[in-house]
């Protein structure tokens, strides 16, 4: 049995410095993944909210109807509402009207059309069958031109408070990456101290909470399919839900024999010099993780590192592999209260018996594969033009600037970037500098440090994927990653043209 303790102990020592290492490489990555923990606990404890329910009818005939969710954090929602005349193909009174709006951001439209002459519009907003707000308007039917009407509907007392446990789940957001070093950081100095046979018992308990701790986690994704990667083993390998699950399962299996082994472990040193060891291992692993943060991953497993081809990896699909989804379709169809489900060929024959489409469901049978790269694209907002393509076909030197958010971007360096802006323009080179924030923040921030440069629109998700350190530089030839850098520790414009003689 002894053997056997040896093992369990050496086994478990190095898987977790192996998982806690690549992680503790990309500590703003596994913050990512915590931050999908963070978001899937939230919404599961998160109180139920009532749903607002909007109608609106011409001439007492009914074309909208349409329900919206109350969220936590309503309090004045805005609503606009217009009549408007559509099939316009002959002169009125030939001319139908329709009915569109909006509720927040989410837009609404009338399916059906009314003939004219309108002369009765009325709308509607009730929760709970309790009308909250009734609106209508006598028209002039003669008068042909849309109609507008606007206002704010205040929902706080409707809104019903959620739980101090939702709160704190969201609040733990503002401390992933705090979280993610910690934790990553632990594992390691966990799996050094099991090496050393370093107080045993202590360490032991530690370990075996920790690795309760993340079974639940996985158990909890794979049961629940909430995170499709738990993120264990960071970029470098992708785990399923449930694959994840049985290797913390094997873990604590070992943790319970290691448990049982005890008296058969023997310090490799004393307890002092033990104490000093696992002290400095201690600082150095922490030091590692702030240092991988700071200057980006020692070992990059991203899809954007170096000597990768962007343009290349959103187009390959491997052999063997789907391009696309192998989906199901079925059709849903009542009659009365009876329903069922069928497949097109069947179709007919259940109409024929008076049963009527009620909605298509779409099942997945084999998914397609999804290239590591399937978000990118650089937006122009300014004058609305999508810029991916212009980036993906272009046969220059290349510098991206990424800012995942503004709000919280590393500034100290940005007159660094202005001169690589303004060298880049000088040689011909193509300078885009990329943020998620909408227009009027992008042109506030650039304005305000005076940069010679539009800030243009990217997905937060590929931004938060491309930046590991917000901001991050990349230089590019062509779409092939020459090198990038943390604005921390941005080359000066020598360094870059010898990077450059190296393509």
């Amino acid at each position: 049995m002894k053997y056997i303790y040896q093992f369990a102990r050496i086994f478990t020592g190095v898987l977790f410095i192996f998982s806690g290492l690549v992680k503790l490489n990309d500590p703003a990555g596994f913050s990512i993944k915590l931050n999908e923990y963070f978001d899937v606990f939230a919404q599961d404890v998160a109180t139920q909210q009532d749903s607002v329910k909007i109608t609106c009818s011409l001439n007492q005939k009914e074309l909208i109807n349409r329900t919206f969710t109350i969220y936590a954090f309503d309090k004045i929602k805005k609503v606009d509402w217009h009549i408007n005349p559509t099939k316009n193909d002959s002169p009125p009174p030939y001319t139908q009207y329709e009915v569109f709006g909006q509720w927040g951001a989410t837009s609404f439209i009338s399916d059906e059309y009314i003939a004219p002459p309108v002369r009765i519009a009325n709308f509607q907003l009730s929760i709970n069958n309790q009308i909250i707000y009734n609106q209508k308007e006598f028209l002039d039917s003669s008068n042909s031109e849309i109609k507008d009407f606007a206002f704010d509907v205040d929902l706080s007392k409707y809104v019903k408070q959620e739980s101090w446990l939702y709160g704190v789940f969201k609040g733990c957001k503002s401390y992933s990456l705090y979280f993610s070093l910690f934790f990553c950081a632990l594992e390691v100095i966990l799996g050094l101290a099991i090496i050393l046979a370093w107080r045993m018992n202590l360490t032991l308990m530690i370990a075996a909470l920790l690795i309760l701790f993340f079974t639940f986690l996985t158990g909890y994704s794979a049961y629940f399919n909430k995170v499709t990667d738990c993120g264990c083993f960071g970029d470098f390998l992708k785990l399923k839900p449930w694959d994840s699950f049985k290797k913390d399962l094997v873990l604590c299996m070992m943790v319970i024999i290691m448990y049982l082994g005890l008296t058969h472990y023997k310090g490799l040193f004393d307890r002092k010099k033990g104490n000093q060891i696992m002290l400095f291992l201690t600082i150095l692993t922490f030091l590692f993780g702030y240092i991988c943060y700071i200057y980006l991953p020692v070992w990059d497993f991203l899809p954007y590192k170096k000597g990768n081809n962007i343009k290349s990896i959103l187009k390959n699909v491997p052999a063997g592999q789907r391009a696309t989804d192998s989906i199901v379709i079925k059709f849903v169809m009542q009659k009365g209260n009876d329903s069922m489900k069928v497949r097109s060929t069947e179709y007919a024959e259940v109409a024929a018996k008076g049963y009527v489409f009620k909605r298509q469901d779409r099942q997945v049978v084999v998914e397609g594969y999804k290239s590591p790269i399937h978000d990118f694209a650089i937006f122009d907002q300014v004058h609305g033009i999508d810029l991916t393509d212009t980036f993906l076909n272009s046969h220059k030197i290349q510098i991206l600037f990424v800012m995942p958010f503004i709000e919280t971007a590393y500034t100290e360096s940005l007159n660094e970037v202005a001169e690589i802006a303004l060298w880049a323009k000088k040689k011909g080179y193509q300078f885009y500098g990329i943020s998620s924030a909408s227009l009027n923040p992008a042109k506030v921030f650039t304005e305000k440090y005076k940069l010679p440069f539009t800030l243009f629109a990217a997905d937060q998700k590929m931004l938060m994927t491309m930046a590991r350190y917000n901001s991050t530089l990349y230089l590019f030839n062509e779409q092939t990653v020459i090198n990038k850098w943390s604005a921390r520790n941005l080359p000066n414009l020598s360094q870059l043209e010898k990077e450059l003689s190296k393509k």
